[in-house]
């Protein structure tokens, strides 16, 4: 059974600190996304890539959260005094293929919250290609890492991950669990 996970599609500046935004990563000039700038319907219908997506930007001196219109709502210092943890993990949640017939596929999904004196931003990313470049950065900065998963020290092939290695990554853990994101506004 999947679980449902509210994801915000709208208003991300003002929903991304009480529930999870798609965010395309900038890391190192390297863009990390599957956002498209304009979804075609079919693509909605199949639950691809039919939710707003922000921008986190990381530079070396700063961090730039954007929404879905480009607009920064928030600027962070790459320290351990304004970045007090980064939780990571991975969800999954299932997502139709084009074809004759029922064909699902399963979609996985970076959860990365950015945890502040006074907020924690909840960030998804389905480009799995930014995990290593991510904990490369949170390790170079010194920044504290919660990683229940291990994706620190897996050695797993994170664009070809199978269902059988996601789900021995994740056995015991919360991330176990099918999800379905389902669009939240406040």
């Amino acid at each position: 059974m999947q679980k449902p996970m509210p994801v915000a599609v709208t208003n991300i500046a003002g929903n991304i600190t009480h529930q999870p935004a798609y965010m395309t990563i900038v890391l190192n000039d390297h863009k990390y996304s599957t956002a498209r700038k304009k979804t075609p319907f079919i693509l909605k219908a199949l639950n691809e890539g039919a939710a707003a997506h922000g921008r986190l930007t990381i530079t070396p001196s700063r961090l730039s959260l954007a929404d879905e219109r480009g607009q920064v709502f928030q600027t962070l210092a790459p320290t351990s005094a304004t970045i007090t943890d980064v939780q990571l993990g991975l969800y999954r949640s299932i997502v139709r293929q084009l074809g004759n017939g029922v064909r699902m596929k399963a979609r996985y999904t970076l959860a990365a919250t950015l945890m502040t004196p006074s907020a924690s931003y909840q960030l998804l990313n389905t480009d799995l290609a930014v995990i290593a470049p991510l904990i490369a950065w949170i390790k170079d900065y010194q920044l504290h890492l919660t990683d229940p998963l291990q994706l620190a020290t897996s050695d797993l092939d994170w664009l070809n991950l199978t269902t059988a290695q996601f789900e021995a990554l994740t056995k015991g853990t919360k991330y176990f669990t099918w999800q379905q994101t389902i669009g939240a506004h406040w």
